[in-house]
C-alpha cells in the first residue's frame, strides 16, 4: 500500500522513480544490517531520510526499564547503525547533495511525562545527530527535522503535505549552507 501511495503522489507531479520497499525490524541489528546491504544493491545512495520511534510509552515509575531499552535500540541504535553505512557511501557523493536527516521533536527541550521513553530516546538521538553534523556536516547534510507537535492533516503547519514540503526544501540546501536542523512549528 505504501509503495503505490508513493508512486501515486510521485507521478501525480510529474515525476517517475522506482521505489522498493525493504521490511524489517530495525531493532534488530543484525536485521538492520543485512537489509542496508540489499539496500546497497540497489545503486547509489543520496539521501537517507531516518523516522523510526515508539510513539507511546508510560510516564515515569510506571515504564519499565525493557520498554526503554528497547526504545533505546530503535531510535538511537539503529539511526546510529544507519549512519554508520550510510556516511561513507554519501561522503563519495561529491556532485549531488548527500544528506542524512533525521526526524525528531520538542521532546528533548519539553519532556512529556506519558511518553517519558520517547522524551529520553529523542533527547539522545538530537546528540547522536548533532555529533555527526559536527564530524561529517562538511562532507554530508547530516541534519535534524523537528516536528513540534503532533501531525495532522487538518493542522495548519503540522500537517504531512507541509512538513514534507519543509523537509525537502532542508534536503535542498545548497552545499556550504547545510543547517543542522529546521523547525516545523504549529
Amino acid at each position: 500500500k505504501d509503495q503505490d501511495e508513493v508512486l501515486d503522489a510521485i507521478q501525480e507531479r510529474g515525476y517517475s522513480c522506482q521505489v522498493r520497499t525493504y521490511p524489517c525490524d530495525i531493532a534488530d541489528l543484525s536485521a538492520l544490517s543485512k537489509t542496508l546491504k540489499e539496500i546497497e544493491s540497489f545503486g547509489s545512495l543520496e539521501c537517507v531520510v531516518f523516522n523510526a520511534a515508539r510513539v507511546d510509552g508510560k510516564p515515569p515509575g510506571e515504564e519499565s526499564v525493557e520498554a526503554i531499552e528497547a526504545d533505546f535500540r530503535l531510535t538511537n541504535l539503529s539511526v546510529y547503525a544507519v549512519a554508520l553505512w550510510a556516511l561513507p557511501l554519501l561522503k563519495t557523493r561529491t556532485s549531488s547533495l548527500p544528506s542524512l536527516l533525521v526526524t525528531n521533536s520538542l521532546l528533548y527541550k519539553e519532556p512529556y511525562p506519558p511518553f517519558m521513553s520517547l522524551s529520553l530516546t529523542k533527547s539522545a538521538q538530537r546528540s547522536l545527530v548533532q555529533s555527526l553534523h559536527a564530524a561529517y556536516g562538511e562532507e554530508v547534510h547530516v541534519g535534524l527535522i523537528t516536528v513540534g507537535g503532533q501531525v495532522s492533516p487538518e493542522a495548519k503547519n503540522l500537517n504531512p503535505e507541509n512538513i514534507a514540503e519543509k523537509t525537502y526544501e532542508f534536503y535542498k540546501q545548497k552545499r556550504g549552507s547545510w543547517g543542522l536542523e529546521v523547525e516545523i512549528l504549529e
